[in-house]
């Protein structure tokens, strides 16, 4: 779960906590930065691992997996095996774990290096540049906590750039079943890539799993982005406590026209039970 510290990188509970102070002032810039460095560098290793992994498997280390995939492949059981359990956990690790990995990461480091640069600004030298809030157990990414999650580093002041950052901090740190499903053809195309690079094999191979792969990410691609809309449909952001104060101006506004249409709605049944 994403985690700053109260001092330096002047997290807050809530956009109503007292200024912070003089020693805050100063170190929050730096706070923020080492922050926002070290999830970028979180991102960037998930990119080398993800991306990088495929080249080194199928030219590195191809001996070795091409000889772990024809042992499973000689028994019947072994075949079950792989398809059943293997493929599915694969696609699950590689595809759904690698976006939440990669979506939960750059956000944070978006948001903290747009929070070190507020914090050199005049105009919010007298305010909390960020604040902590928190998720129902389970809600959210992250090891097993006892209670609630917090999840740090969501904005006090909000602006349209950082609205639209939280809808990806939300899509990374909350779980979501239909992006998970949307993520599981990525996985797939895992292996196929590097089935499509390895030596050894026939060029119909090669040719036929390439194609295979690239099917596979725009199959992901198109139900994701699917699924990021039908989020942005819903409420926006990790939202944890349920409150109004947890909500974007974006999604205040629309919260705000749902609730005078029920009320309309509600007056409307009145009228006419008393007519």
């Amino acid at each position: 779960m994403p985690e700053s510290s109260n001092g330096a990188a002047g997290t807050a509970a809530g956009g109503g906590a007292e200024p912070p102070g003089r020693a805050a002032l100063v170190l929050r810039p730096l706070g923020y930065l080492l922050v926002g460095l070290v999830w970028t560098t979180i991102w960037l290793l998930a990119v080398l691992l993800l991306v990088g992994s495929v080249p080194y498997l199928a030219f590195v280390d191809s001996e070795g997996l091409v000889a772990g995939v024809e042992d499973r492949l000689t028994t019947p059981l072994g075949v079950l095996g792989l398809v059943v359990v293997g493929l599915p956990v694969l696609a699950l690790a590689i595809g759904a774990g690698g976006w939440y990995v990669l979506t939960a990461s750059w956000p944070l480091a978006v948001l903290s290096f747009t929070y070190a640069v507020r914090a050199l600004r005049s105009d919010y030298r007298g305010e909390r540049l960020s604040r902590t809030s928190t998720a129902v157990w389970g809600s959210s990414l992250g090891p097993p906590t006892v209670g609630r999650v917090a999840l740090s580093l969501q904005p006090v002041r909000a602006t349209p750039f950082t609205d639209a950052v939280m809808r990806f901090y939300a899509a990374g740190w909350s779980v979501d079943g239909r992006t998970v499903l949307a993520m599981l053809p990525a996985g797939l195309a895992w292996p196929a890539a590097i089935t499509a690079l390895v030596p050894g094999v026939s060029g119909a191979v090669h040719l036929v799993a390439g194609l295979l792969a690239v099917v596979l990410l725009a199959t992901s691609a198109v139900l994701g982005v699917r699924a990021f809309r039908a989020r942005l449909s819903g409420p926006v952001g990790p939202l944890p406590d349920g409150g109004v104060g947890e909500l974007t101006a974006e999604q205040r506004s629309r919260r705000l026209t749902e609730l005078r249409r029920q009320r309309e709605r509600r007056l409307g049944e009145g009228v006419e039970d008393a007519g």
